[in-house]
Order: structure tokens, then C-alpha cells, then sequence
């Protein structure tokens, strides 16, 4: 499965499905994902917000989406919203090697999403601004913030095995 934010397609090109949010405030921003399935099916859905990221949970088979607005998780299969939290900070998103969780960083923590929606915030010693996920090597994901006060531009690591920033 691929997940890719693309400009708004011309209408009939792709089968499409609009996900909206069931709360107060919206923002008039929109934006198009194209997903790829692996028999090679397409379809768009279109979401509220300016893009920011996807990434997916293969092995629990849900997609995430992060705009400015809103995280949507979908399950790929289905089709539909199985979570969706409004009015983020949320800055970044990755899944995890082990597909079936997604780590989420606002502007100063890293959040741990589980399979159930249960949010946990990663320890830290740092104090950490401006964060930024980057590669993984095997179950280490590469980091990079700014250190506060200083706001010096560091890189570090999270072990996505026993979640620890280091």
C-alpha cells in the first residue's frame, strides 16, 4: 500500500471518497491523497487541512494522514475513519518497524500511538523544540531538534524497540 498526498485530481479520474471532520471547527483548507493498493487499485480521499505527512501501519492495516487540522487513521481495507483526533499540535509522523503503531511529535514531545489510539510520550532528557523524524536503521529512528534554551540543531536517535530517546 502507498499513501501519497497529490494536487486536487480532476473529477471521475479516480474513485474518491471525501473524510470529513464531525467537529465544530473546520478550516477551508483541503488536500488529496492517493492511495495504492497492492493489486495496483487507485482511489483518492480527500481530507481537511493543509498536508503534512502519511505513513503506514501495514501489519494492522491502517493508513495514518496528518494536516494541520487533524490525524485521521483509516483502516486500509474498509476504507473508513477508525480515528481521528482534531486540532492537533502535531508536527510529524512515522509508523514503526514493526508496522503496527505510529510515533506522532508535537513542538516539544514524541508521542507513541498504539494499536488502541492510547497515547504515551516518550522520556526524555532533552529539551526538545522544532522535531523532526528522519530514517530509520533497522529499529533506530534517526531525530533531529533544537536543543532549548540554545536552540543548537541536534540529532539523536529513538529505539523503537524499547522507546527511548537517546
Amino acid at each position: 500500500m502507498f499513501a501519497e498526498f497529490i494536487p486536487q485530481p480532476i473529477a471521475g479520474h479516480y474513485e474518491e471518497k471525501s473524510f470529513d471532520l464531525e467537529t465544530v471547527w473546520k478550516s477551508t483548507d483541503w488536500c488529496w491523497v492517493k492511495f495504492t493498493t497492492d493489486r495496483g487499485e487507485e482511489w483518492v480521499g480527500s481530507f481537511r487541512g493543509t498536508p503534512i505527512k502519511t505513513a503506514i501501519a501495514n501489519k494492522t492495516n491502517q493508513v495514518a494522514i496528518l494536516t494541520d487540522d487533524c490525524i485521521y487513521i483509516l483502516d486500509i481495507d474498509d476504507r473508513e475513519i477508525i480515528f481521528f483526533e482534531s486540532e492537533t499540535q502535531y508536527k510529524d509522523l512515522i509508523a514503526v518497524p514493526t508496522d503496527d503503531k505510529f510515533l506522532v511529535a508535537d513542538y516539544y514531545k514524541i508521542w507513541l500511538l498504539e494499536m488502541d489510539f492510547q497515547r504515551s510520550c516518550l522520556p526524555t532528557d532533552y529539551n526538545m523544540d522544532n522535531i523532526q523524524f528522519k530514517d530509520y536503521s533497522g529499529d533506530i529512528l534517526n531525530i533531529d531538534w533544537d536543543s532549548v534554551p540554545e536552540y543548537d540543531r541536534v540529532s539523536g536517535y529513538i529505539d523503537t524497540k524499547e522507546f527511548y530517546i537517546f
